[in-house]
């Protein structure tokens, strides 16, 4: 891990265009649980939870060769964090933790053990060297490559996405990778990207848990063909973004081979607009998206199958059903202010959230942002709360209310 590091952080120095920068994001939140929810149960009710992101980048280029370096440090506290640690092995669907480094070819994550009811780690989330020309970008090392043309949910894009209700998606999870790509003279351009992972309880690099994919692209229409061995199962997918008047229609379609036997498909269609509503400048999309791995009903919720719980603990999906709705709003008030609800809904048991967002730019490097979390659905749906198994109790269903001041620099 060092050597590489060094190795970079010198590429980096040597170049003559060098830029320092990075943020640090305070995240205070309070979430109200339903009475019968294990959160409630285990800790307090409501929840006060505190987050904190540092990040600190180092990025630089010259003559073709470019280097990224960037450290981050997370930490959370709170009674989410004691809720986690009375838990034990009571299964929670859909609780989020830090980052590891298990899977990945390198581990440059360290866990910090804070004082009382938190949990941190430091790690490096960008590691990378590369070589650009006109035609060709070759890079290796820890970095974010992003396929696909979803808007909320993502098929063709497997590889660290972001939840659908991310609240911060300014860098996505990076991995250690090799990526190519090479750009024809018509427009058209390959790309390809070699992932290479770690059984996250041996720590032996297979090729069962690693990912090699290629995508050829296509402009006019824009179009993507793309093909991937991942996990050991093979993958094939379609992406097509096509204008439609003066909106953009999208729809990717991926099928894989599922372990067990017999292939799945997936799907995500959308549509996003554009236009000006009394001098106030508008966004709004809606998508459709079908998982092929998703649970045929509720009642498979608590203890969904191999294959989906799997792909739920690798991080490339973040639902539990098969059919669902995507609807947003990006709407200016002011130059510098911005409200933004979201709403995903469950079209199998009826349940969803609805997610409101409201940002400031305080100045050229701080904003704010506050926003509400509001679930409905009864008990046993998704976002209504799923039964624990062998408890009386459930998991989520949580109302949240947060809050994110974010300093750039």
């Amino acid at each position: 891990m060092r050597p590489l590091w060094l190795l970079l952080l010198c590429s980096g120095a040597a170049v003559a265009e060098v830029q320092w920068g990075g943020h640090v994001k305070y995240l205070p939140s309070a979430t109200d649980y339903r009475g019968d929810d294990l959160a409630a149960v285990l800790g307090d009710d409501p929840a006060l939870d505190q987050g904190l992101d540092l990040r600190l980048k180092l990025e630089s280029r010259s003559a073709g060769l470019d280097a990224s370096v960037h450290y981050e440090l997370l930490r959370l506290a709170g009674d989410s964090v004691t809720t986690l640690e009375h838990a034990g092995s009571v299964a929670l669907p859909g609780t989020s933790l830090l980052p590891s480094d298990s899977r990945r070819l390198l581990d440059l994550s360290d866990r910090i053990d804070g004082p009382g009811h938190s949990m941190a780690v430091q790690r490096i989330d960008r590691l990378s060297l590369g070589y650009s020309t006109d035609y060709t970008v070759v890079r290796i090392g820890r970095q974010a490559v992003s396929w696909g043309n979803g808007l909320a949910f993502q098929v063709l894009d497997f590889i660290n996405p972001f939840a659908p209700l991310a609240v911060d998606k300014d860098y996505k999870t990076g991995d250690d990778l090799l990526y190519g790509q090479y750009l024809l003279q018509n427009g058209n351009d390959l790309q390809a990207m070699l992932v290479p992972r770690r059984d996250p309880v041996s720590g032996i690099l297979g090729t069962d848990q690693s990912t090699l994919a290629v995508k050829y692209h296509f402009v006019g229409p824009e179009l993507d063909l793309l093909a991937a061995v991942h996990y050991d199962q093979p993958r094939l997918g379609v992406g097509l973004s096509h204008s439609l008047g003066e909106a953009v229609g999208r729809l990717d379609v991926a099928v894989s081979r599922l372990a067990r036997g017999g292939w799945e498909l997936s799907l995500v269609a959308n549509l996003d607009y554009s236009w000006v509503w009394s001098d106030h400048n508008v966004y709004g999309f809606a998508e459709y998206f079908h998982s092929g791995v998703g649970a045929h009903g509720p009642h498979d919720y608590a203890a969904p199958d191999a294959e989906l719980a799997e792909r739920i603990a690798r991080g490339e999906l973040y639902t539990l059903g098969r059919d669902y709705v995507a609807a947003g709003l990006d709407a200016e008030l002011t130059p510098l202010m911005h409200l933004k609800p979201t709403l995903l809904a469950n079209l199998d048991d009826g349940s969803g959230i609805l997610q409101v967002n409201l940002s400031y730019d305080w100045s050229e490097s701080v904003q704010l942002l506050g926003g509400l979390d509001l679930p409905w659905g009864g008990r046993g749906s998704e976002y209504g709360g799923v039964p624990i198994p062998r408890t009386p109790w459930i998991s989520g269903g949580g109302s949240r209310a947060f809050l994110r001041i974010g300093w750039y620099f």
